[in-house]
């Protein structure tokens, strides 16, 4: 498994990404809320240490389940179609962290809901950093990645995070666990597999086909 830490100034977020992630699209929020986002992103980077791990495994589809580990993970047929020609399979873990998700805990309404949505941007931009380093590493073997999928996503069951979690070799990859419900504590992380070869494709994610109406990557 290999995994990295990172700091929040290196992850250059940007206050409109928060901005989007509350809900205001492109709309700029009033002076106030501008301010209190402003503050806590500076806050924040004094504290968080997010971070990510993957590893590589083969694997191999079939219809519309994944064979990987000694695990069978039913994906549905939309996500094994935008992995189809993949020879190996990237399980990653990405978080805020443990001392985001202490830092994150407010009594004020306003400073709860940023600090909430900045920490779903910090663990989405992790990822984006682990998606950079993975191919990095595999460029030299010629390979290529795909988007990256998540249980929860189209018709990945959340329950199945119990057989992807394990698979890194660590039973709190990045300090992460799993609740009773298979939910990840910290609260602000991602798990999922990145399909890997010499075959696949990177495509836009095709939310049209989707029926997971709350998904981020409709925003």
């Amino acid at each position: 498994m290999f995994e990295k830490r990172l700091s929040l100034e290196s992850l250059h977020v940007h206050p409109e990404e928060v901005y989007r992630q509350m809900g205001y699209g492109k709309d700029a929020p009033d002076e106030r809320t501008a301010v209190e986002v402003m503050r806590l992103l500076t806050s924040a980077s004094q504290i968080a240490v997010p971070r990510y791990c993957y590893r590589v495994l083969d694997g191999s589809l079939d219809k519309e389940m994944l064979r990987m580990g000694g695990y069978e993970f039913h994906l549905g047929s939309i996500i094994v179609r935008q992995l189809a020609g993949a020879s190996h399979f990237a399980v990653f873990v990405a978080t805020a962290g443990a001392e985001f998700e202490q830092w994150r805990k407010r009594e004020d309404l306003l400073e709860s809901f940023i600090a909430d949505a900045l920490g779903s941007v910090v663990a989405e931009h992790a990822a984006d950093e682990m998606e950079k380093d993975l191919q990095a590493s595999i460029d030299k073997l010629g390979w290529k990645h795909t988007n990256r999928f998540s249980p929860g996503y189209c018709e990945w069951t959340t329950a199945e995070q119990r057989q992807l979690v394990p698979l890194l070799g660590d039973p709190n990859p990045c300090g992460v666990w799993l609740t009773e419900s298979a939910l990840m504590w910290p609260v602000k992380s991602v798990s999922g597999i990145i399909g890997l070869g010499e075959k696949v494709s990177y495509h836009d994610y095709v939310c049209q086909h989707c029926q997971l109406t709350h998904c981020f990557r409709r925003r």
